[in-house]
């Protein structure tokens, strides 16, 4: 992991749900706090002030309970959520405020996305699945067929290439919307507990493979996940969040070994239960 440069760097970033935002805005830069500001406009204050550094080639978990912003933060992240106030720099290009357009590019030249649900197209076969990404960006029907072959070897499913994806398994959907997300090249992939959905045994086969794949490809990898355990096994750092706040970042290590709160105490509770039993 090289911790030289930044490879996105989100500054004073904020996210208000609602028709009237820049009201909501004006009351929580005054000091109010989000249950005030749901209470006096109805707008819910969902990323929370956040500034944050993420390595170039670092594994980077972001972890918290249902309703702590992780999810909205990382769409925020390739902007299929507009943030409402602050700045967003990838490779030192602050895409919060370029225009559609060349935010389109950015999509189709630097980030992927892999989503819990998978996200295949059913009518499509396994390749043209993975190739799909290529197509939108225009690449020819031999190199894209090339790339999609060479992607699904990748991830262990070239012998599935002509095959629909119901046919597959849930792990093996998985490995498919990773293997379309890898077949960009994109530096960055975002990750939306994509493993949640599956089975304990092949969740764990899946973090394997993308600890595999991480130390052959060194991608930039925002993970969200709601479990400690994945998080701790996943992540060079992780970052917790708790009612759109960051609540603490560091390495596992560290956060197991100085936890900046009770709030993060309560989260280690289940790795200490354990230990317990085990001792």
């Amino acid at each position: 992991m090289n911790n030289l440069q930044p490879k996105i760097s989100l500054e004073n970033l904020i996210k208000i749900y609602g028709d009237k935002p820049h009201i909501a805005l004006k009351l929580f830069r005054e000091g109010k706090t989000k249950d005030n500001i749901l209470e006096l406009t109805n707008q819910v204050v969902s990323i929370a002030d956040i500034s944050l550094n993420i390595n170039q080639g670092e594994l980077f978990v972001i972890m918290g309970l249902s309703g702590s912003g992780k999810s909205t933060l990382v769409r925020c992240i390739n902007r299929l959520i507009k943030p409402t106030s602050g700045h967003i720099y990838i490779d030192g290009e602050d895409i919060a405020h370029v225009n559609e357009k060349r935010m389109r590019e950015i999509r189709l030249e630097k980030i992927s996305m892999v989503f819990q649900q998978f996200g295949l197209f059913p009518h499509k076969t396994v390749l043209e699945n993975v190739e799909y990404g290529l197509k939108i960006r225009g690449i020819d029907q031999v190199k894209r067929r090339q790339k999609g072959l060479k992607t699904l070897a990748i991830v262990g499913l070239e012998q599935w290439a002509n095959y629909l994806p119901s046919s597959l398994s849930g792990g093996m959907k998985q490995r498919v919307g990773l293997a379309r997300a890898l077949a960009t090249d994109a530096e960055i992939l975002l990750m939306d507990e994509p493993f949640s959905a599956l089975d304990p045994l092949i969740r764990r086969e899946m973090q394997e493979e993308l600890l595999r794949l991480q130390k052959e490809l060194h991608k930039t990898i925002i993970f969200i996940s709601h479990d400690i355990y994945e998080a701790f096994k996943l992540g060079d750092r992780i970052a917790v969040m708790k009612d759109g706040k960051i609540v603490q970042v560091d390495t596992p290590k560290m956060i197991m070994t100085q936890p900046a709160n009770d709030y993060i105490r309560a989260f280690l509770q289940d790795i200490y239960d354990v230990r317990a039993m085990i001792e």
